[in-house]
């Protein structure tokens, strides 16, 4: 089984460190697979090794020109670019979030990747008891390459949601 596939699998299961280990093999073994190196970023994102994660972005953007650094924001920032995006919406969406409580999460949590979470997800709605809209920061700003790209991505996420 090709590395970069079963670092992927092992990344969806919330095995992070297993990841890390199979993510880091395949980037050793095929070092300008830009693919193996933006897996690479994300699992060490998860495990809490954010300069890793950073380098490995910046060798995965090197090798393709598809493939923009994220662009990362404060987490007030970040917050006050979900209100606007909130006070932005559609009344139609904005109607279907009124009773949501929308909260802001780094990333998703290991034990909610096991539970069957994308690791990669922007967003995840909780609705037993309280609505819940958890919206995922890095995650987000792992799409994006400005504050344009990275508003326009929320918007479209809280419209969906």
């Amino acid at each position: 089984m090709d590395l970069v596939q079963r670092a992927h699998e092992l990344y969806c299961e919330g095995r992070m460190h297993d990841a890390l280990e199979a993510a880091q093999a395949a980037c050793d073994r095929a070092p300008k697979d830009p693919e193996a190196w933006r897996l690479l970023a994300r699992v060490s994102r998860h495990v809490g090794l954010t300069a890793a994660s950073d380098d490995a972005f910046r060798r995965a953007a090197a090798l393709t020109s598809g493939q923009p650094l994220p662009f990362r924001v404060s987490q007030e920032r970040f917050q006050e670019l979900l209100r606007e995006a909130l006070e932005a919406l559609r009344p139609e969406a904005r109607r279907r979030l009124e009773k949501v409580t929308v909260r802001v999460q780094p990333i998703p949590a290991v034990a909610e990747v096991r539970a069957g979470l994308d690791p990669d997800a922007p967003t995840m709605r909780k609705r037993q008891g309280q609505d819940v809209l958890t919206v995922f920061q890095i995650n987000h700003e792992n799409r994006s390459s400005s504050e344009q790209s990275l508003r326009t991505l929320i918007v479209r996420s809280l419209s969906r949601a």
